[in-house]
């Protein structure tokens, strides 16, 4: 009977049944709760459909639709962590318990607008969301099947999953103060100085043998050197490793000098004292406040300056895969794989490392000189393959022919937990903390044991993701020169020697431009300089005559620059983040 399904008639043509009684379809009288032991309840279903991101710090006002079959009843509660409620008259949290109770619901949904304020304080905020599902009369109401969803610890994501088995549903929101993200620049292998010391005495020479392989010392062509013996007045630089191809410890320095056996050089690299820089310095770079959880776009501006000897170069706009996030994990042992060949200076592929989350195939090895002899760079998490050589031979009546064959024949995963749980996972569910091995593509140093703090660089959009859990794109990229300029201290004429008062900015190459230049054949270009800043000397590629008191400009390099562009995030993570321009990739220092 049709009847059955539907609500008690309460009222029938226009009077009003005793309490406890309805109206059946003959008009006669009937108690509710014969009518229920007799029939049973009709049933009715609901679900929620509400956002559960993180609330936005400034407030915000979120829709919450209960969706379900007409003649459904439910009730909702909603509170803080500082016990105050949500009064739906007022659309204010109050410190009273209230909410709405045996909500009908007359077709199949029905929304609120649901206010909340802003967050006030530094410590996370949450708000609980308790759906109810009543029984009014002969209609019980039930919420959709419960379908679980369950973080990689197993634990259960109540904001992920959906339906329940009993009449509660809940959901709980989260509203953390405001979060930066920051967009800085990083020199992951030209930052950090080394020390070498001189295996031999060098005499009016430009070839310096030094005690350390070059290969892991990591000193490349560029490095300032500085020590007794150098003379502190030039800017010398490494100018070639290897000169002769015969000796992997001998540098060529761009001039020559004198230097004893034993003495302890230093080599700087092009971008150390760059701003802004990793942990070193926030000077000039890009901050953006917004919320956990957040999707938006926003334009930014990061301004580099130069170290003080040196120039920037522009080689090529960057791009979303010279953007960089970087984790630190700490080294425990070496572990041997299959068929690898540890026997030359103990080399190892695989690492066993205290945290292995977020990180993935193709992310890149720490290649600072702080891991200098310890660790083989460039290298970066790779799978391990090893494979089966077979030969074929065919023979005819004529000749016999030999085919040689490689079969894969196990791969080893690039990233693993081993028997490692994980142990922890922030709110979204996203591991935060789980020890494991990696492997790299390049053995590493038996040395590289017990080492802490080594950066792991995830570059580009998926690797980003992988590590921080929020999806990044560029767009509008572009990089603005500061003009190089300064002024001639004393006039000059038929001399390749222009004294100025700032050398800073300036390297060998610029082309120089201004008054008093002769241009009738090429702009002539800087060949030397005397000091790395400061008042000092430039030599030219050809004679000048130039007055005194004169504006030069030099092109070419400059001593700050400006990278402008939009970055749209979505999914904020719920911690400040910080993301790095690799530098390395789009720019040169000289």
């Amino acid at each position: 009977m049709s009847y059955l399904n539907q609500q008690f008639t309460k009222v029938l043509r226009g009077k009003k049944a005793p309490k406890g009684f309805h109206y059946m379809p003959n008009g006669r009288l009937m108690k509710d709760t014969d009518h229920v032991e007799r029939f049973g309840r009709a049933s009715r279903f609901i679900s929620l459909d509400m956002s559960t991101s993180d609330i936005n710090h400034n407030g915000e006002q979120r829709k919450l639709t209960i969706v379900g079959d007409a003649g459904a009843y439910f009730s909702i509660q909603i509170f803080d962590n500082s016990n105050n409620y949500y009064n739906f008259e007022t659309g204010a949290f109050v410190s009273n318990i209230t909410g709405i109770k045996n909500i009908e619901l007359k077709s199949n949904s029905i929304s609120y607008n649901i206010n909340f304020p802003a967050h006030s304080g530094v410590s996370l905020k949450n708000y609980t969301i308790n759906i109810i599902s009543e029984i009014v009369g002969n209609i019980q109401t039930f919420h959709t099947r419960l379908i679980e969803s369950r973080n990689l610890d197993n634990s259960i994501n109540i904001n992920k999953s959906t339906g329940s088995n009993s009449n509660l549903l809940k959901k709980v929101l989260y509203q953390d103060s405001a979060k930066s993200l920051h967009l800085s620049c990083v020199a992951p292998s030209l930052y950090r100085s080394i020390n070498d010391t001189v295996d031999g005495a060098v005499s009016s020479s430009n070839r310096v043998v030094l005690d350390n392989d070059l290969f892991l010392s990591r000193i490349a062509v560029g490095d300032l050197v500085t020590g007794t013996g150098v003379a502190a007045s030039d800017h010398r630089l490494v100018s070639v490793l290897n000169p002769d191809g015969d000796n992997t410890k001998e540098i060529q320095l761009d001039n020559a000098d004198s230097i004893s056996d034993g003495v302890t050089l230093t080599f700087t690299p092009a971008f150390n004292g760059m701003t802004p820089h990793k942990t070193d310095s926030n000077t000039g770079r890009a901050t953006i406040t917004t919320s956990s959880g957040a999707s938006f776009s926003s334009g930014f501006s990061i301004t580099v300056t130069a170290p003080t000897s040196r120039s920037l170069f522009v080689r090529r706009l960057p791009d979303i895969n010279d953007l960089t996030f970087y984790k630190e994990i700490n080294t425990n042992s070496s572990s041997v794989l299959e068929d690898e060949d540890t026997s030359v200076n103990s080399l190892f592929f695989r690492w066993s490392v205290n945290n292995i989350a977020g990180l993935t195939s193709g992310m890149v090895l720490d290649p600072s000189r702080s891991f200098a002899n310890k660790t083989v760079v460039p290298s970066f998490i790779s799978s391990y393959r090893t494979t089966i050589n077979t030969k074929e031979i065919v023979e005819t009546d004529f000749n016999t022919t030999v085919t040689n064959t490689t079969f894969l024949d196990k791969t080893t995963d690039a990233v693993d937990a081993g028997a490692n749980p994980i142990t922890a996972v922030d709110r979204n569910g996203l591991v935060t903390a789980q020890a494991g091995n990696i492997i790299f593509n390049n053995q590493q140093l038996l040395s590289f044991a017990s080492e802490n703090n080594v950066a792991i660089y995830g570059y580009g959009a998926q690797a980003i993701k992988s590590l921080t859990g929020a999806t990044v794109s560029l767009s509008n990229l572009n990089i603005e020169q500061t003009q190089v300029s300064t002024t001639v201290t004393s006039g000059v004429s038929s001399s390749t020697t222009v004294p100025l008062t700032e050398l800073g900015g300036i390297s060998v190459g610029s082309i120089v431009r201004g008054p008093g230049i002769d241009s009738s054949a090429a702009n002539p270009t800087v060949v030397k300089k005397n000091a790395p800043s400061g008042a000092g000397n430039v030599l030219l590629s050809a004679a000048q005559t130039i007055e005194n008191g004169q504006t030069l400009f030099f092109d070419g390099g400059c001593s700050t620059l400006t990278i402008t562009g939009t970055i749209t995030v979505e999914n904020m993570p719920i911690s400040d983040t910080t993301l790095y321009f690799d530098v390395e990739r789009f720019l040169q220092a000289r």
